[in-house]
């Protein structure tokens, strides 16, 4: 009989509705119980594309005697972290502060007034990996939360001091940079990715070695420096960046992070190498990466496969991820038919049976390095060109590159088609405001970047896409009181929205506001970023919390600070105000806030990976910083229409923080403003572009 998840609006918690576990979703109903009957809390923490959470979950939580022993012993609260990342954003710091790097599945142990007092990730169950097993840990929580309760106090204690610890960290992170620059001034960027270019690794890209991740919240710092003069030659930092950037995108297209037959990329590589990934694929990280790579193209139109992976990319998206309502869904998993990677992997044979024709399946197998030993689990393949570019492969056998893409592209078609036949892997059908709203940015980047490099056709489907996804949001998600709703499910949108929901929407509707120009879209921006100063500010103002003065109150309220796989609240919040403030219409009294939040977390220039976000929107207050207003009769209107693609075309060969606003006025002009100074109006697009260019 399914138990209480049956009915969540969290798909994540719906995947346990068979489990025997007793399982309460967070809420008043478990807290008071595990109050009323005096037992611990277990609290387990995931998300529903989550490859570890799936193995604790059938290994422990399917299991009848370990189900038995938690409901007799504990309050079993279950969470989705993309519904809740506050809750989750606390109890990670346990698993952190315990010496080990937080993740999911998270297990935490609570006392009945949410205080924890042991926590660890995934444990197996049987002893192994140097942990005990879950029935051994669940055996010994149990007796010492009820023999002695003297160390739980003392444990309860020492987290809850190591919270107030690491919420100070910012401080010692100012020490480490004494002597930086300000986070305003142009040499603090240059200083954060000299910083980073230490972490590159050179020969594969990325950051690190293994597992890596994509982190294109760090790679936005490189990409800033990838535009400008040519000056490479002359400047070591540029130089690095521009070649970090150029090596990551291309090795993450090549290897098997990227879906080499419907676009898009998967979470994580396992390897240094990008070939193995967790195949599980997230919204978060195809709306980062899409205008990454179509920047890139605009400025490179010679690397063919950036163009190639922005097409492929918005296909992917429109394709697999778009729902009825204009949004897109959250997320789809690694697993189908209980094996990780099977409904993406290939073997010689499956391929000549698809494509029935001998030559044309030795050529897609000898490309793609599909091989009768396979590259991974069960003699299967993971689809990659990581050996040789198209171009060397082309030259190998002995074809034009125009008659190996001919026939590649035929056999990707009667592939995917096959494919799509499989059993497909679990998609997680909410929607997140947040995630949707970086989307949108990302989407209206990448149209600019196509508009400048010529494709207006896909330039204007992305507009569209972005337009229609911004106004269901904007539509549903805001309640009549202005609150940002964090998730919707099955038509029922909930949850109160964290700092990051309120922010990233904001800057979704600056970023539309920049594409359409439309009014409307600036004055949602202002109204957004009021609401986040009333309500998520400290009160020194000096930064923001995760969560609303009037929200849900928990055992802590977190601050936002560190970038994750998406850039923090702090952040995006920060880049909201002060392209605001550029155009005019910042909420009343921020100054202070603008000034001060710099100052704080001057420490940014020494922790740039922990920090790029903060200092990507600190170059919209350095003096170099650009706005222009672009005035016209409406949006509409031609002569404005190319004052304004002339802004968002040049900006992408530009270092220096560019943003854009327009206002009704009885002829077309433009107006560049720098360091409070605003220069003539200029009427025509080439004269603008060498007043941007000056």
């Amino acid at each position: 009989m399914p138990n209480r998840l049956a009915h969540s609006t969290s798909p994540y918690l719906r995947q346990h509705a068979d489990n025997p576990v007793d399982w309460y979703e967070w809420g008043p109903q478990a807290l008071q119980r595990a109050k009323d009957e005096d037992k611990p809390i277990l609290l387990s923490v995931g998300y529903s594309s989550c490859h570890w959470c799936h193995v604790m979950a059938h290994e422990s939580f399917e299991d009848e005697a370990v189900a038995a022993s938690m409901n007799e012993r504990f309050i079993n609260i279950k969470v989705d972290r993309e519904e809740r990342p506050d809750i989750d954003a606390i109890y990670q710091r346990v698993v952190q502060l315990m010496g080990e790097g937080g993740g999911w599945p998270l297990t935490v142990f609570l006392t009945p007034d949410q205080e924890p007092f042991y926590g660890g990730t995934y444990f197996p169950p049987t002893p192994r990996y140097g942990r005990p097993s879950f029935t051994q840990l669940l055996e010994a929580i149990h007796d010492l939360y009820h023999h002695d309760k003297e160390r739980v106090t003392k444990h309860t204690t020492s987290f809850m001091e190591g919270f107030g610890a690491l919420a100070q960290q910012i401080d010692q992170e100012a020490e480490l940079a004494a002597g930086d620059p300000p986070l305003e001034d142009p040499a603090a960027l240059r200083l954060g990715v000299d910083r980073l270019l230490s972490r590159v690794d050179d020969e594969h890209g990325g950051l690190g070695r293994q597992p890596k991740f994509p982190n294109p919240t760090a790679l936005e710092l490189f990409a800033a420096l990838d535009r400008g003069e040519a000056d490479a030659s002359t400047d070591a930092v540029v130089t690095g960046a521009r070649r970090a950037l150029a090596l990551v995108l291309e090795r993450m297209y090549r290897g098997g992070i990227y879906d080499h037959l419907r676009g898009g990329f998967a979470r994580y590589s396992v390897d240094r190498v990008w070939l193995t990934p967790h195949f599980e694929k997230m919204l978060y990280d195809n709306a980062q990466l899409l205008p990454l790579y179509a920047e890139a193209s605009a400025l490179h139109p010679e690397r063919e496969h950036l163009h190639r992976v922005v097409v492929e990319t918005i296909d992917y998206l429109e394709a697999d991820m778009r729902t009825a309502d204009s949004t897109f869904y959250a997320a789809t998993d690694a697993d189908s038919e209980g094996h990780e990677g099977k409904y993406f992997c290939w073997t010689p044979a499956e391929v000549g049976q698809v494509l029935g024709d001998e030559a044309l399946a030795s050529t897609f197998c000898t490309v793609y390095g599909v091989t009768e030993r396979g590259n991974f689990e069960h003699g299967w393949s993971i689809l990659n060109l990581l050996e040789q570019s198209l171009d060397e492969r082309a030259a190998e056998l002995e074809l034009s590159r125009r008659e190996l893409d001919e026939r590649l592209g035929r056999a990707r078609t009667a592939l995917l088609e096959h494919r799509y036949r499989r059993v497909p892997p679990h998609r997680d059908d909410k929607i997140l405001t947040s995630w949707n709203a970086l989307l949108v940015s990302g989407l209206g980047r990448t149209a600019a970047a196509l508009a400048a490099r010529g494709d207006r056709a896909l330039a204007e489907r992305c507009e569209q896409l972005a337009t229609t996804c911004l106004a269901h949001l904007l539509a549903h998600h805001v309640d009549a009181d202005g609150r940002v709703l964090r998730a919707a499910f099955e038509g029922k949108i909930h949850t109160r929205g964290v700092l990051e929901d309120v922010a990233y929407l904001g800057r979704a509707c600056l970023d539309l506001h920049e594409l359409t120009l439309e009014p409307s879209a600036l004055e949602r921006a202002r109204t957004l970023a009021e609401h986040a100063v009333r309500h998520h500010l400290r009160p020194e103002r000096d930064g923001f919390y995760i969560t609303a003065d009037d929200a849900e109150t928990l055992v802590d309220r977190m601050e936002s600070q560190h970038d994750g796989p998406i850039p923090s609240g702090l952040g995006v919040m920060m880049e909201l105000l002060l392209r605001l403030r550029a155009c005019g219409a910042a909420p009343e009294g921020i100054d202070d806030v603008v000034e001060a939040v710099p100052r704080r977390f001057v420490g940014a220039t020494a922790q740039p990976f922990g920090y790029a976000s903060l200092l990507s929107a600190a170059r919209h207050a350095g003096p170099e910083a650009t706005h222009v207003t672009v005035r016209g009769p409406s949006p509409q209107d031609p002569q404005v229409r190319a004052l304004a693609a002339q802004v968002r075309g040049q900006r992408l060969r530009l270092r220096q923080a560019v943003s854009l606003s327009f206002a009704v006025d009885s002829s077309a002009s433009a107006v560049v403003c720098r360091q409070q100074t605003c220069k003539a109006p200029v009427h025509d697009p080439e004269a603008l572009r060498a007043e941007l260019s000056a």
